[in-house]
């Protein structure tokens, strides 16, 4: 083996500790940073303009109102709609000032802070929207057993001893729990991988913080 290749073997041998700067690795964790509220903003934007159009889109949306006409419930429906609406929006802004205020931010403690904040209000947001679902198809039901005529009909057999009611319920409940499930992995594989992004970023920020 000759001096050069030699020279070569060591070369190739050799470890190269890359040190990079603080104000690399912060600037590498902004824009981590802003990426995942980016996409955070961008999803709630999808939902906010899904939700405007999902009342064309489903043929007998507008016929379910006048079931809860008929069960004492269409100013309810009306206030969860518009409230439905309000909670996406709010957040919808929110989201976006917080994409600006980490775009924009020149300090790791004001960074760290806008991402917990961030973190805070895509979990609000989730859990808002499944309260609001929760709290609306329960006074449903609670309504249906008391107005509609079916559900009346079925109290009436239960009471005559042939336990149609607590089929039904047993039903509903597990069509509930389904529900209620495929929101939760919606949410969870829609924001939920960027709000434990948010939390790695928040972990390594605080470590160049030191």
């Amino acid at each position: 083996m000759n001096k050069l290749d030699a020279l070569k073997k060591e070369w190739k041998n050799q470890k190269f500790d890359l040190q990079l700067s603080k104000e690399e690795l912060y600037g590498l964790t902004q824009k981590k940073s802003i990426s995942s509220i980016k996409w955070i903003f961008i999803f709630s934007c999808v939902e906010f303009f899904a939700y405007l159009l999902f009342p064309f889109l489903i043929p007998d949306y507008f016929e379910a109102f006048e079931y809860y006409r008929s069960i004492h419930l269409y100013e309810f429906s009306i206030v969860i709609s518009i409230l439905g609406y309000a909670i996406l929006s709010y957040f919808m802004i929110q989201f976006y000032l917080n994409y600006n205020k980490i775009k924009t931010s020149d300090s790791i403690s004001i960074l760290i802070e806008t991402i917990i904040k961030s973190r805070k209000s895509v979990n609000k947001y989730i859990l808002y929207n499944l309260g609001v679902f929760i709290v609306f198809l329960t006074v449903v039901l609670i309504n249906a057993f008391r107005y509609d005529e079916n559900y009346i009909h079925l109290l009436n057999q239960d009471v005559a001893g042939q336990g149609s009611i607590i089929k039904m319920v047993v039903v509903i409940i597990i069509i509930m729990i389904l529900v209620l499930a495929v929101l939760i992995g919606f949410y969870y594989l829609v924001y939920g991988r960027y709000f434990f992004k948010l939390k790695r970023h928040v972990q390594e920020l605080k470590q160049i913080e030191d």
